[in-house]
């Protein structure tokens, strides 16, 4: 069973950047820093097995949106040097 069978919205980093309004490579960019440095395992899930390899769970992003925002805001941050 995969994780994406939580019960989440799971689609990939195009997708979810539409829905959040964000440019598509800062979203995937920002999806690989997820899983690069373990955070919000919840909100990511990476197989290798399926496609898309990378995807977000909407559904957790809705739900827990003050975290998500603040890991996007540290991030956002970090690489734009500020």
């Amino acid at each position: 069973m995969s994780r994406r069978d939580n019960g989440g919205v799971w689609t990939n980093a195009i997708q979810t950047a539409e829905w959040l309004g964000e440019p598509r490579s800062r979203v995937r960019a920002f999806a690989f820093h997820l899983r690069m440095e373990g955070k919000l395992p919840d909100a990511w899930d990476y197989d290798e097995t399926v496609r898309p390899k990378t995807a977000l769970d909407r559904q957790w992003i809705y739900d827990n949106w003050e975290e998500w925002a603040a890991a996007w805001t540290a991030w956002r941050g970090r690489v734009s040097g500020r």
